[in-house]
């Protein structure tokens, strides 16, 4: 049942990290790569509609392991208050800028919205890149029949798949200009 369990939380998290990081990815470049007002409205549209779905599995896994691991999300939230309370923000704060950054015509609100997207994504692919990092040596130091058992193990691998698709998907909606400025560098 333990080992069913850990497949179910670990199919989660994965999902997640795979088709979010993909966001994490445009939200950073887009405020880096695309110059024009008209660019940054096609990054957006990009992945407006479909951020509400990826958080879905992120709910799915806390609840998931609220119910299945309480006390391992007990620990957590425990060891790691602070950075969980900073993910949380960013993620409200994605979801706002993502939201309202349509509804006024003045350039500043857009800006202002635009940046907080820019900036929550970069720092929640940071947050969730170090947690992965901590946890990862934390399992990693534990005793083997302990870490055999009670350590959810998660791969770095789809994480760094899931960034960098976010780097790559969103070019094939962007704009010409916009492709050619994120392309030129990486080809030289």
């Amino acid at each position: 049942m333990i080992a069913a369990g850990y497949a179910v939380v670990s199919f989660m998290l994965i999902i997640y990290v795979v088709l979010d990081g993909r966001n994490f990815g445009a939200g950073m470049l887009h405020w880096l790569v695309a110059k024009t007002p008209g660019e940054r409205r096609q990054v957006i549209a990009a992945v407006g509609p479909l951020w509400p779905w990826h958080e879905v599995w992120l709910v799915g896994f806390g609840g998931t392991l609220f119910a299945i691991f309480p006390r391992l999300l007990a620990s957590a939230f425990a060891g790691y208050y602070l950075a969980l309370f900073l993910i949380l923000w960013s993620l409200i704060l994605r979801g706002v800028s993502l939201e309202v950054v349509g509804h006024i015509e003045n350039r500043l609100w857009q800006s202002y919205w635009e940046f907080h997207f820019f900036l929550s994504s970069f720092l929640l692919a940071i947050l969730f890149g170090a947690a992965a990092a901590i946890s990862s040596a934390a399992f990693r130091s534990m005793p083997r029949e302990i870490s055999r058992w009670h350590s959810l193990r998660i791969s770095e691998r789809p994480a760094m798949w899931g960034c960098s698709t976010g780097t790559r998907y969103p070019l094939h909606s962007w704009p010409r200009s916009c492709w050619r400025r994120t392309v030129r560098p990486i080809s030289r």
